[in-house]
């Protein structure tokens, strides 16, 4: 009997087209993207074309684009660092979030004594944008408002662009979790004016443990690990090049 997968929420199978570029990598990168020998340069040229086409379809720059393992380690990437670089003292989200960023914003409400406001729900699941205004107008210490795009488990879709031009007005940084949404609708940067975005590959038919963060250019970011200078010394360690051209 055929297996009918329909479970792409969670993550979907490998496009053909994938596995092709992949493979390929696997057969002639052989160098050290960091190596200043030839076939090191030759990885690094390949990692640096990959870092500029996923730029493109956002509006980025390329070096606002930082290649993690996936979206957990994005969002905690985006939301422990903005507490220390960025000096957030408060964080907007909803109970409804991924627990990527519940569980690092519990973390941080424990250990580091950031202020958490979690934002009213309508009827239909979606996030009550007049709370959120209220909560930015009734208190101006530094905030992160950190929403999801889609929710991956009700489907409910973010007003992304009203609630960037709510966090600019009320000077508050804004981090989206868009790895339900990135495949899927076409989000400029530049446009929403927003400062933290995160992918996961596996969610549009790219390979698993893959993905980026969007930093918007200028912002201090601390790394959450230390070791070599890859990836503008954000994310340390030997980039995974044949998943990043997957």
């Amino acid at each position: 009997m055929d297996n009918i997968y329909l479970d792409n929420a969670a993550s979907t199978p490998i496009s053909p087209e994938v596995i092709e570029v992949m493979l390929k990598s696997m057969q002639s990168n052989k160098g050290n993207p960091s190596s200043i020998h030839s076939t090191g340069r030759i990885a690094k040229a390949k990692l640096e074309m990959a870092r500029k086409n996923i730029a493109s379809t956002i509006n980025a720059l390329p070096s606002e684009i930082i290649f993690t393992s996936g979206g957990t380690e994005a969002d905690n990437l985006a939301i422990q660092t903005a507490t220390c670089g960025l000096k957030v003292k408060r964080i907007i989200t909803a109970k409804t979030e991924h627990h990527a960023v519940l569980n690092t914003i519990d973390f941080l409400k424990k250990n580091k004594n950031i202020e958490i406001d979690y934002l009213e729900l309508n009827n239909d699941g979606s996030i009550d944008l007049n709370h959120l205004i209220k909560l930015l107008s009734s208190n101006s210490v530094k905030t992160l408002v950190s929403l999801m795009h889609v929710n991956n488990e009700t489907g409910t879709l973010l007003n992304i662009d009203k609630v960037a031009k709510i966090c600019r007005e009320n000077n508050a940084f804004f981090h989206s979790d868009t790895t339900q949404s990135l495949g899927y609708y076409d989000l400029d940067v530049k446009e929403l004016g927003i400062d933290f975005l995160v992918c996961s590959a596996h969610k549009f038919h790219g390979p698993k443990g893959i993905g980026f963060l969007y930093i918007k250019q200028g912002l201090s970011i601390q790394p959450l690990m230390f070791g070599g200078n890859q990836e503008r010394g954000i994310r340390p360690g030997t980039e995974n090049i044949h998943s990043i051209l997957g």
